[in-house]
């Protein structure tokens, strides 16, 4: 099944209603609040659609900073300071409909989201990228692509320098 990520729109906002990954809290964010966040400029929500324009998973991202101290060791590394406040990106919200799981969108949707987060950091400017972790295996997954742990908190994140290794070779 060919697919392809797009920014919400317009055109997609019929199809929000029948996304379901079984997860209500996530289900509802997408039907009720993507579009006013996004218009709000809160986050800008991304959809992994098919040719019929079905949603099979989406992601958002947005901004926010951290105190440099609770940056990991690899990270402070990486950005050559731990003092003061550092800009980063988030990826909020992350899903993948109920009937598109365990067929390989989750990693097609996340390569897309840590591609579209290094180039906007190329833009504005960031020190890493930070996920909230769902559970074990999802952090197991996010493990796997270079993703570190925070202690005592439930976010795992990655430093855009990394990023830009990936994606952005010739910059």
């Amino acid at each position: 099944m060919e697919a392809q990520v797009v920014g919400l729109n317009e055109a997609y906002l019929s199809a929000l209603q029948r996304f379901s990954c079984l997860d209500s809290l996530l289900d509802t964010y997408l039907q009720c609040y993507a579009w006013q966040d996004q218009q709000a400029m809160k986050n800008i929500c991304y959809l992994l659609v098919n040719q019929d324009h079905h949603i099979i998973g989406f992601f958002t991202l947005g901004t926010s900073t951290i105190e440099g101290t609770h940056l990991p060791f690899q990270v402070q590394a990486l950005t050559k300071s731990r003092y003061g406040h550092h800009p980063i990106l988030m990826i909020k919200r992350f899903a993948v409909g109920a009937e598109f799981q365990g067929k390989g969108f989750g990693r097609h949707l996340l390569i897309a989201a840590l591609k579209q987060a290094a180039i906007s950091s190329h833009l504005i400017g960031a020190s890493a990228l930070f996920i909230n972790q769902i559970d074990g295996t999802t952090a197991a997954f996010f493990q796997k692509l270079g993703f570190i742990p925070l202690p005592n908190q439930q976010k795992l994140c990655i430093a855009i320098k990394h990023l830009h290794k990936m994606f952005l070779p010739f910059h």
